[in-house]
């Protein structure tokens, strides 16, 4: 709930030092205006923070907050949003001059006097042009009809016309306050080579988004890297007193709103229990789960352009390390306390990457094992809710398909908890039994499914597995073996006069008896429990053949499951 600006305009400093730190980011910028102490407020807050609580306030409000900045968080925020991806960006490095602009004279010459000189010229280059006459006369030849502006009578700097006054009042700014700075800065950006330029810059924000937690896509993505045992065994423990993984000198940790946190998790039962026995451990794996979150954005490149990314980046973290020690603990709070205090999070967290992508490797293998067309052809033999559960584990981070949702495509999420992995891995398992079993009782079916995705169809889009089964049923209660041939409308009003009986209400409801005969036939022949994947198929061929009267001639185009011939 958001608190009036009045009555926190009316707390003491304290007090709405207090609201402020526990408000999100949007409500810092709202309440901003109505502190006591802004320069402290801003002061304190993480380069991180001072941007997720600026990025939305308008250019006014935004430029009154910088003005409080210190040189350290304007460095940040340049590195942020100057650029795209590797390259500099001309919008965001001309925006960025004029919000410096409109912050005063003070903030923009502390970030010129400390920026790269790299960024400088490789930026100034991507809106200006400096041509330097070698006769005063020359100067109108040379600068025709383009927009332009001169300090001295030696420089002519040459931008486009909707970019001009803010480069002129930045250049002037300089020209009053560092003359030499000004002559050494057009003198490079007549002769420095901008691609060399731009990569050193490059080069050098690296460097110091790294002391942020920030490292290149590259180093950052080996944190997906599995942990095996024996690697986890081999790594080195923590050692008291080494403090957290950043660089010393690197500034304070991003502030976590608590809300950001969402459902509670083991590893909140394990970080509580922590309270009341080591302050100093506690204090330090929450700077850890800053870090690791911190590499986890950098993944996807650094994009703090919304809390949204950077919240996602927060609960992966945190879920990955709920499910690694989960798992490394036993569920055992006293196993989890002692696991946190000794080892590092990414560690942990990287235990909880290979248990997600055991269950990503097995569904990999049924694509492998069955459709040598690819992984898509599998996709469009599953229904749900196992299409999406493959659809997710074929992601380049596996995700988790919502159990809480039935029968439609569930939504696609992060792994939160070990319970959630091994539900996954059984619903794998079941479509990877299910397909052997189909692969032995009729070696030419997937053969002939292939053949068809090989020539460029679709295979599964005109058979379902869920549709299958259900035709190996039929088959089975009318002739006593399954098949997977497809059923003719007459034989499939036979087995709806002799597979079905009176159930709840209105309905009707397959016989328990021809199911569970079924299923002690096809568990025997396949070695392995079914159940759970042909209670699924039962289920379907009783929503789509329930109500259907026997004595009615079935039109095929209307149902689904099973399979069912034309004629």
């Amino acid at each position: 709930m958001k608190i009036d600006k009045d009555a926190f305009e009316a707390l003491k400093p304290e007090e709405q030092a207090k609201i402020f730190y526990q408000s999100s980011f949007e409500e810092k910028g709202e309440l901003f205006p109505y502190c006591h102490s802004p320069e402290l407020f801003v002061r304190s807050l993480s380069p991180e923070e001072l941007y997720l609580m600026t990025r939305e306030l308008d250019a006014e409000e935004r430029s009154e907050v910088l003005r409080f900045a210190n040189v350290s968080q304007l460095l940040f925020l340049s590195d942020i949003e100057c650029w795209k991806k590797d390259r500099l960006d001309a919008k965001g490095f001309l925006g960025w001059l004029d919000t410096l602009n409109e912050s005063g004279p003070a903030r923009l010459l502390a970030w010129l006097e400390e920026a790269d000189y790299e960024v400088l010229i490789g930026g100034f280059r991507k809106l200006v042009r400096v041509i330097k006459p070698q006769w005063e006369y020359a100067a109108d030849e040379l600068l025709g009809d383009e927009p332009y502006f001169t300090l001295d009578d030696q420089y002519y700097i040459l931008a486009k016309e909707e970019e001009l006054e803010t480069v002129k009042q930045v250049i002037e700014k300089i020209y009053e306050n560092h003359r030499g700075r000004y002559a050494a800065l057009l003198e490079s950006l007549i002769q420095e080579i901008t691609d060399e330029m731009e990569e050193e810059a490059f080069r050098k924000r690296e460097m110091r988004l790294a002391e942020h937690g920030f490292p290149d896509q590259e180093t950052a993505r080996r944190i997906y890297s599995p942990m095996s045992p024996e690697e986890f065994e081999r790594f080195p423990l923590k050692r008291k007193g080494a403090g957290t993984p950043g660089p010393k000198d690197a500034a304070p940790p991003l502030q976590v709103p608590a809300r950001w946190y969402g459902d509670r998790l083991f590893l909140d039962r394990v970080i509580l229990s922590l309270k009341d026995e080591s302050e100093a451990d506690l204090e330090g794996i929450q700077e850890e789960l800053v870090w690791l979150s911190n590499k986890v954005i950098a993944c996807e490149g650094i994009d703090l352009t919304s809390e949204e990314r950077v919240r996602q980046g927060v609960m992966r973290a945190r879920s990955l390390v709920n499910i690694g020690l989960e798992d490394l603990s036993r569920g055992d709070v006293a196993a989890g306390r002692k696991i946190l205090s000794e080892r590092w999070l990414e560690t942990i967290f990287r235990w909880g990457v290979r248990l997600v992508h055991e269950s990503a490797a097995e569904a990999a293998s049924v694509a492998a094992d069955y459709w040598k067309s690819g992984r898509q052809h599998l996709l469009d033999f599953l229904e749900e809710p196992h299409h999406s559960v493959f659809q997710g584990l074929f992601r380049p981070v596996p995700l988790y398909r919502d159990a809480a949702v039935k029968g439609k495509a569930g939504p696609l999420r992060d792994f939160r908890s070990l319970e959630e992995v091994s539900r996954t891995r059984k619903q794998v398992r079941e479509v990877r039994a299910a397909h052997d079993f189909l692969a032995g009782q009729f070696k030419p079916l997937f053969h002939r499914l292939n053949l068809v995705a090989g020539k460029g169809g679709r295979a599964g889009a005109a058979v379902k597995l869920t549709a299958l089964a259900g035709t190996v049923f039929v088959h089975f209660v009318l002739e006593g073996e399954p098949r997977d041939e497809a059923v003719k409308p007459p034989a499939l009003n036979k087995f709806l006069r002799e597979a079905f009986e009176p159930g709840a209400g209105e309905g009707r409801r397959l016989k328990p008896a021809l199911k569970e005969k079924f299923l002690s036939r096809i568990n025997a022949a396949a070695g392995s429990d079914l159940r759970a994947f042909w209670d699924s198929a039962f289920d379907r061929l009783e929503e789509e053949l329930a109500r259907l009267d026997p004595k009615t001639k079935i039109d095929p185009r209307f149902v689904a499951v099973p399979l069912l011939s034309a004629d």
